[in-house]
């Protein structure tokens, strides 16, 4: 008898392990049933909410963040319209993504990757000349920053799937951000950097409007950031000329410095300053 209850107490044991098991399982990466729910219930809905479109969900994918599945949406003959869904545990649509495809948010992204890839062509060359610690091309955003210079590209007005010159896109609102370390550390040497730049990129063919550029030190061995630094904040391509840069350098600098004091201060303050 006695063994008898061990076994069950030892049986009862390895089934609520199991369960354990089975329900950590569940939460970390869901179970082929409700993952069935969801593509089902993602089809259905595509069908419902977008009739005579050609959406496809192209994965189904579990979200442990907030319990329940992500299913992505593609068109075959759209290279903008993709979008994400998300469902519950039982196929119940708890948000729908598809204003990305509307705002032409996607088809922004779409350009300004290609705009990226073309100033990778020239920064992460490695006859550039330069430590660059981060250096990357955008397209301006709508409305970043909150501020109105320089042009921007408004989502709302790209054409989905549209065909655009990326270089005069980059030339109307392109933003370069550079940042260089090195030893000497100078509005003279930030000058003749800025010069370089330009005209790397002007001989490679990727025009820009503006740089957010900084010049630091290397940091110590011990991880510290040496004091000391020039910045530089949307200086304007067409001001990168030699006759009097270092002067407009040392006046951008300092413009920038007040910037960003008095948004620490104002951050201190709990306000916030665009």
């Amino acid at each position: 008898m006695k063994k008898r209850i061990l076994k069950l107490t030892a049986f009862a044991a390895a089934l609520a392990l199991l369960a354990g098991v089975l329900w950590f399982s569940n939460g970390l990466l869901g179970n082929p049933v409700s993952k069935f729910l969801a593509a089902r219930a993602a089809r259905e809905y595509l069908a419902g909410q977008y009739p005579g479109a050609d959406y496809q969900v192209e994965s189904v994918n579990y979200s442990f963040k907030f319990g329940g599945y992500t299913a992505a949406v593609v068109s075959p003959t759209s290279i903008d319209s993709h979008f994400t869904l998300g469902l519950s545990m039982t196929g119940r649509i708890l948000w729908d993504g598809y204003h990305s495809v509307e705002s032409g948010w996607n088809t922004w992204e779409r350009l300004n990757g290609e705009y990226r890839t073309l100033v990778d062509t020239v920064l992460d060359d490695p006859d550039f000349g330069y430590n660059v610690f981060i250096g990357f091309g955008d397209l301006w955003m709508e409305h970043e920053y909150g501020e109105p210079w320089p042009p921007c590209i408004l989502y709302s007005d790209l054409e989905l799937d549209g065909d655009y010159d990326i270089r005069q896109l980059g030339k109307a609102c392109g933003r370069l951000t550079l940042y260089v370390r090195q030893d000497e550390v100078s509005v003279e040497e930030a000058a003749q950097i800025l010069l370089d730049t330009r005209r790397a990129l002007d001989e490679a063919n990727v025009p820009f409007y503006c740089i957010d550029f900084v010049l630091e030190h290397p940091l110590t061995e011990d991880g510290r950031l040496p004091e000391g630094d020039v910045q530089l904040r949307y200086f304007a391509c067409e001001d990168i000329r030699e006759e009097g840069l270092v002067e407009r350098v040392e006046a951008a600098d300092a413009e920038a410095k007040a910037y960003y004091a008095a948004l620490d201060e104002e951050k201190a303050a709990g306000g916030n300053l665009q």
